[in-house]
């Protein structure tokens, strides 16, 4: 009994050292890496030939790491932030001089021209929005600086994507200054140009990339989504500000957001329970688009757009002031003591400059009301009607001599035919 007691132990541990806790694939040395508790099996890709490395000793808090290929070696990051560990043939090695300070939970890693940097991440009720990079001289984890004065928000948990010289940040989640904990999420688009050393916000997403498993190939992005999580399947073009829409696969089904998926050719490999498969990216897949949208707004192409606009808006309202200035320049317009048409002046009589005044504002006019304007106490009536009939004379024979055509018209008052009405002609005179 004792024995088979014995057998049935030995064979639960046997069984528990050899259950895979994760598998992490590097798409440099084309390598798959099977973790284990004690061990990590290491298998080339499509080749049956395997190898064990044993740790020795065991990484602090393990498996609680993120595996990266890095100085010609596998490496494992603390996820708590910190710690990093060589791994080589049943050596593992901590090469930091640094400690465990728990600030960079789901930090971004990635290797830029040889330097392991880590963005972001979580701890202690804040988020970062800097790099740190791991410095082989110290052994230590510095601050990377950087050049301007704009910056991302502090956020955790963003997509992020390096290509070439430039690194994206996809917004992520800020923290509730009150609270410390998941605030509200962050849509803005930040890029970092490593040769520069500056960020810059290139606008805002409508376009949540959290749910998807990101899988690069050469410049673009292919993004698998999971059915529970949502409806499409996402192509990014981050160049060309692009993202494609595709109708979801059976494939979508089995991609692990948590397990690696990388493409050989126009083949795509993933893993699902620690399980290598295959599938080509057929028309069925990525193929006639849904849906094509901006990937995010472009704020430096805003900002010039808006420039060229303003200053086409501009010079059209110069163009048009100096038009209207030369069209009313050009044509006579009422002025103290006369009309002036281009440089001329010519005068008028001081009736005649009222009758006109008097027109401009009522547009029609009476006898009464032209005599209440222009009438002289000292005259009879008959002598202030003939300064009334020859004031409008000159008038319209001076606007025929300017214009061609006369600007005051006459006629009988329908309900009284002894009463005659003036009228205005608008557009003439300014």
């Amino acid at each position: 009994m004792r024995l088979l007691f014995f057998i049935l132990f030995s064979s639960n541990i046997f069984a528990q050292s050899h259950k895979a806790i994760k598998t992490w694939y590097d798409q440099i040395n084309q390598t798959t890496y099977t973790f284990y508790e004690d061990q990590i099996v290491k298998k080339p890709f499509l080749n049956n030939k395997k190898d064990k490395i044993f740790f020795n000793p065991v990484p602090i808090d393990y498996p609680d790491y993120s595996s990266i290929w890095y100085d010609d070696a596998l490496h494992l990051t603390s996820n708590r932030g910190g710690l990093v560990y060589r791994v080589e043939k049943d050596t593992t090695i901590r090469i930091d001089r640094s400690f465990q300070h728990r600030k960079q939970f789901q930090a971004s890693q990635f290797v830029y021209r040889d330097t392991l940097f880590r963005y972001g991440g979580y701890g202690f009720w804040r988020a970062n929005n800097f790099f740190t990079y791991f410095d082989k001289t110290t052994k230590e984890w510095e601050y990377y600086p950087i050049e301007g004065y704009q910056f991302p928000a502090e956020a955790y948990g963003a997509p992020c994507f390096l290509l070439g010289d430039t690194f994206y940040s996809f917004g992520g989640m800020e923290v509730d200054k009150f609270t410390g904990l998941e605030g509200q999420k962050n849509n803005d688009i930040w890029t970092f140009d490593f040769t520069t050393r500056k960020w810059m916000n290139l606008g805002k997403t409508a376009v949540d990339l959290s749910p998807y498993k990101a899988v690069q190939k050469d410049s673009l992005f292919y993004l698998f989504g999971h059915p529970q999580d949502t409806d499409h399947n996402v192509l990014v073009d981050l160049r060309n500000n692009q993202a494609r829409f595709y109708k979801q696969s059976l494939i979508s089904d089995n991609i692990s957001k948590n397990e690696p998926a990388f493409f050989r050719d126009d083949s795509l490999y993933y893993y699902k329970n620690n399980t290598l498969y295959s599938a080509i990216l057929s028309e069925n897949i990525f193929n006639r688009p849904q849906q094509v949208e901006r990937l995010f707004f472009d704020q430096r192409a805003l900002f010039t757009n808006l420039t060229y606009i303003a200053l086409f808006t501009f010079a059209i309202l110069v163009v048009s002031y100096l038009w209207i200035t030369y069209q009313r320049m050009k044509s006579p317009r009422l002025v103290r003591g006369g009309i002036r048409q281009n440089f001329d002046f010519y005068p008028l009589r001081e009736e005649e400059e009222l009758i006109l005044g008097l027109l401009q504002t009522k547009l029609t006019a009476t006898t009464e009301d032209i005599l209440r304007v222009i009438g002289r106490e000292d005259l009879s009536n008959s002598q202030n009607n003939k300064r009334k009939a020859d004031a409008i004379v000159e008038i319209n024979k001076l606007m025929t001599q300017l214009v061609g055509k006369t600007i005051i018209k006459t006629r009988k008052d329908p309900a009284d035919k002894r009463q005659v009405i003036y009228f205005y002609k608008r557009n003439l005179l300014n």
